[in-house]
């Protein structure tokens, strides 16, 4: 292998170089760990906090149109069945007969396991941690670990709105914990119980475009992309300008366009 050929590297070589360097370990690994936890060390803490602290800076600090909040992880359960989460946030467990291995499938996915062979549909759950709030554990008492940041970003709108004196289009930032219950958590990091959000909600007027100071912003920002006609081809992606692109028609939606180019400039 010559000096300039890179080698790849496994996950599994990478969460044991995270551990031995002090950035991330299984939770409470001296008891055996705990699969889908994750406890960060001295060195994973200080870099996670200056990404979210760069995070916040970049689209909080930096806008006069977002404001942000932090919202209860505890969530009301009329929110959750409000929604739809306690209704169609279901994922399929499905096992692979030669392996024994379980995994989940979504509910568009679904149908073509049913048809395979080779695989057997064990049932529907639906991923969301629950808990009971109070010293009685009754169905009454029943309360859900939020499986996103956004739930609370709705249901504050009208007091953010109105507190802060926003108007059309503004936006409600958030940083905070988010928790679902995987089949089987892997990859590391990449597929975790327990993990971190950083979430803009951003609201516009009905049929309102975006002003031109803004798309002025992004005029020579590029990003790959894999348009319907590529795909339909079968083609690779490739490096538009996301401001002509929104002006062929290729991205349809102006607000769209820039808040792709906005996340690629903050990355």
């Amino acid at each position: 292998m010559s000096e300039r050929e890179e080698k790849s590297l496994t996950i599994d070589e990478l969460a044991a170089f995270c551990k031995r360097k002090g950035f991330v370990y299984p939770s409470g690994e001296i008891y055996g760990g705990l699969a889908g936890f994750w406890d960060f060390g001295p060195l994973g803490v200080e870099l996670a906090n200056n990404l979210k602290h760069a995070w916040w800076n970049y689209h909080v600090h930096q806008r006069d149109d977002v404001v942000g909040i932090d919202g209860s992880i505890i969530t009301n359960p009329k929110v959750c069945e409000a929604s739809g989460h306690v209704k169609n946030f279901i994922d399929y467990i499905v096992r692979d007969k030669k392996s024994g291995q379980e995994f989940k499938v979504d509910a568009h996915e679904i149908e073509q396991y049913k048809k395979s062979d080779k695989h057997i549909v064990e049932g529907a759950f639906n991923p969301m941690f629950t808990t009971h709030v109070g010293p009685h554990a009754g169905k009454g008492d029943l309360v859900y670990l939020r499986p996103e940041t956004a739930q609370s970003i709705f249901t504050n709108f009208k007091l953010v709105y109105e507190q802060a004196r926003l108007q059309l289009p503004c936006g409600i930032a958030q940083v905070g914990k988010a928790f679902r219950n995987e089949v089987a958590p892997r990859e590391f990091l990449f597929r975790a119980r327990e993990f971190e959000q950083m979430e803009l909600e951003y609201f516009i007027a009905p049929e309102t475009e975006c002003p031109p100071k803004f798309m002025n912003e992004i005029k020579y920002v590029e990003l790959a992309l894999l348009t319907s006609d590529t795909q339909t081809k079968k083609q690779n992606s490739k490096i538009i300008n996301l401001y002509r692109a929104w002006k062929k028609g290729i991205i349809m939606n102006s607000w769209h366009a820039y808040w792709l180019a906005q996340e690629i400039m903050w990355f």
